[in-house]
């Protein structure tokens, strides 16, 4: 069973690594796909009905089930650049940076396809799934630096790095500048900001209106886009990267 789903998901991964190319163009559609299959010569003998039976197959939601593997592709990316680098950055915001970064440099060259799939994500249907990208994209970073929290801060940290990471992956959308030295910059003023934030040790009060802000955003899920919801997670100030 391990390796029929191992199997599958390298389709996956082979799909929608050979469409990326066409995303450009075609969008994240089973079109793009249907080229990107004929570029690695994926079930040729097939007629393209047979095919597209396929692609719907391993890919029941289509767009944002794209934009998953995707995703996925990318998180294990970064996992594997970061454990092979040498040396590693010593402070967290350090390492949380260098991380972003490199996630951010994997997918300079599909830019227009992670431009394309913001509207896809922001639609209310696919908050939910979005959100949970998110926090698996958040949660690998944390995991990758050593992270062991298992209290009350292991969710704080990862609201705090999903506002961090949603909007700096919104301002490098639209930064032309040599080496993304803007977005490099824009991201040390968002962990700057995070450093000034009073830890968790702090009076109760503190810690129940986290919470309460906390509960709040997890009650727009039903109603609003995951934009909306970034927008709450945004306004949590009393949580900790330390």
């Amino acid at each position: 069973m391990i390796k029929k789903q191992t199997y599958y998901t390298q389709i996956k991964f082979d799909l929608i690594n050979a469409m990326l190319p066409h995303v450009p163009f075609d969008g994240w559609s089973f079109d793009a796909m249907e080229q990107g299959a004929g570029d690695i010569g994926f079930e040729q003998k097939k007629n393209i009905d047979a095919r597209m039976d396929i692609y719907k197959d391993l890919f029941k939601n289509g767009s944002i089930d794209f934009i998953e593997i995707f995703s996925a592709i990318i998180d294990m990316e970064v996992k594997n650049n970061y454990e092979i680098l040498d040396p590693k950055p010593q402070r967290v915001t350090e390492k949380v940076k260098k991380i972003i970064l490199m996630r951010l440099s994997l997918c300079q060259k599909h830019k227009e396809a992670v431009r394309s799939s913001i509207p896809i994500t922001a639609l209310p249907k696919n908050s939910k799934k979005s959100l949970v990208l998110l926090y698996r994209t958040c949660n690998i970073i944390w995991r990758m630096i050593g992270d062991k929290s298992n209290d009350f801060s292991f969710y704080t940290k990862r609201f705090s790095l999903a506002a961090i990471y949603s909007s700096t992956l919104l301002f490098w959308l639209n930064d032309n500048s040599r080496d993304r030295e803007e977005t490099s910059l824009f991201l040390d003023r968002r962990l700057n900001d995070i450093s000034k934030i009073p830890n968790l040790k702090k009076p109760f009060s503190i810690i129940k209106k986290v919470s309460f802000n906390i509960n709040k955003t997890k009650n727009t899920l039903k109603n609003k886009s995951v934009f909306d919801v970034l927008k709450k997670l945004n306004q949590i100030k009393n949580s900790s990267f330390s």
